[in-house]
């Protein structure tokens, strides 16, 4: 498994999905209690902005339905979470004269972010059926790619807080998901390939 090249970018795919959804929807509590949001509101947004998760791998399961490209679904994918993060996060300025978004607005684009973030993993599990080495590695191809996964649960959340506390402030969270984004968005043309070329050699044999 660890010898093909499909498992290795099905899980540097999911390694970078889970790494930035985990950030900003782990500290989502953390950042409305910094703007003031009392208690239960931060509950509330948090949950929500989260359920929308599920929504997006629905939808993301049913366009794979419909005949959408797994490489291009993959693509929307990272692309909506690259710009729900950036509009929601990105901040124009200093101190006082700072301008970012309003905060409705802000919060639409976390939803955004999740709700998209969501077509990923849906076309990830359906990809890894497809490009495991064999049937009898499809198993560990869903392994490798749950191990990435809490790889970057791991590790991405410590580094966006180690930046919020040298920014002083959540404002440059966007750098990171957008790091993440464009590493999905390359891994998402090689799965492209590699599950184009697997889909020639299936017409090839079966003919």
């Amino acid at each position: 498994t660890l010898g093909a090249p499909g498992p290795r970018l099905l899980g540097l795919a999911f390694a970078v999905y889970s790494a930035q959804w985990m950030a900003v929807i782990g500290f989502l509590p953390a950042i409305y209690a910094d703007a003031g949001i009392a208690a239960g509101w931060t509950g509330v947004l948090s949950s929500a902005a989260a359920a929308t998760n599920i929504v997006g791998n629905l939808a993301g399961g049913r366009l794979l339905q419909a005949g959408v490209r797994p490489g291009r679904l993959l693509r929307w994918g990272y692309a909506v979470m690259l710009l729900g993060s950036v509009a929601a996060f990105a901040q124009w300025g200093h101190g006082a004269d700072a301008w970012s978004l309003p905060a409705p607005v802000r919060y639409a684009c976390v939803c955004l972010f999740s709700l998209g973030g969501g077509m990923v993993p849906a076309t990830l599990f359906m990809l890894a059926v497809r490009l495991a080495p064999s049937s009898s590695t499809v198993s560990t191809t869903v392994g490798l790619m749950q191990q990435a996964s809490s790889l970057g649960q791991f590790f991405a959340p410590p580094a966006v807080a180690w930046l919020a506390m040298r920014a002083g402030g959540w404002q440059w969270t966007w750098v990171g998901t957008t790091g993440c984004s464009l590493v999905g968005m390359l891994a998402a043309f090689g799965l492209a390939r590699l599950h184009a070329a697997h889909a020639g050699n299936r017409v090839s044999s079966s003919s």
